[in-house]
């Protein structure tokens, strides 16, 4: 647990789900400073649909206003064996002008062997004056898997973008899967060979399986040496961006 601007405990959202007696049962379900955990019914026509007793799926529900400087949202999520928990954000998340005030956003999560994380991020705007560190951290057992989707955009539309560094860190029983740093602060949101001149950047990771390759002009896949992938997608349309992302984490779901 850490610490908020204001030196108390952070009081963090906790997702644990189980496998017991053949059906997904959750073990811990905590409503934190910012987001509650809310069970929700697969859709009718959905993928595994009232089909899968092993499948949960958990909505965070924004419960206070976010991110404002200083906010520090913390995640943790346990997986068990055997079970696969669907994590939806129902609505994106903007990271308002705090005067460059540092706003933090964590995810800790876990998978047990056998099990499954598939986390259906919503966009994150990190609006002009903004400052936010996005951590993301997994680590999977053997035989688990994780499919992550991001969305991250720079600014609303017609201002200049906020500050932003994006970490995400996924292990596995023989170490580092994948590690990514992005350092969008200072000159290094302007430098070439990182966004260019694009506003938008979608990605969906797969990890613990080596996912379908799919027919797309505008994503670049990069396979890990894990056997995992990255598909990745830079544009100006954050609605198009998550369109195509969503596209691919479906797929690889």
């Amino acid at each position: 647990m850490g610490e908020g601007s204001t030196g108390e405990p952070v009081r963090p959202t906790r997702i644990g789900v189980e496998l017991a007696r053949g059906r997904a049962s959750y073990s811990v379900l905590d409503q934190g400073q910012f987001l509650a955990p809310r069970p929700v019914h697969p859709l009718a026509g959905s993928p595994g649909a009232g089909v899968d007793p092993t499948h949960a799926r958990v909505a965070l529900i924004g419960i206070s206003m976010m991110l404002l400087g200083g906010d520090e949202v913390l995640i943790e999520v346990s997986v068990g064996a055997g079970v696969t928990l669907e994590v939806v954000e129902p609505a994106g998340l903007v990271a308002y002008n705090a005067a460059g005030v540092q706003a933090r956003w964590r995810l800790s999560a876990t998978v047990a062997d056998g099990g499954t994380l598939l986390w259906a991020g919503a966009p994150l705007v990190v609006a002009e004056g903004a400052n936010v560190l996005r951590e993301t951290r997994v680590s999977l057992a053997a035989g688990a898997r994780l499919v992550l989707q991001e969305v991250l955009v720079r600014g609303r539309t017609g201002e200049r973008p906020g500050e932003l560094r994006s970490s995400v860190r996924c292990t596995g029983p023989a170490g580092d899967l994948l590690v990514e740093e992005l350092d969008l602060t200072g000159d290094h949101r302007s430098a070439m060979g990182v966004l260019g001149g694009t506003r938008v950047l979608g990605a969906v990771t797969a990890l613990g399986f080596t996912p379908p390759v799919l027919q797309s002009t505008s994503l670049t896949r990069f396979d890990t040496a894990s056997g995992g992938a990255v598909a990745r997608v830079l544009a100006d349309s954050a609605h198009s961006v998550t369109q195509q992302v969503e596209q691919v984490f479906t797929a690889w779901r």
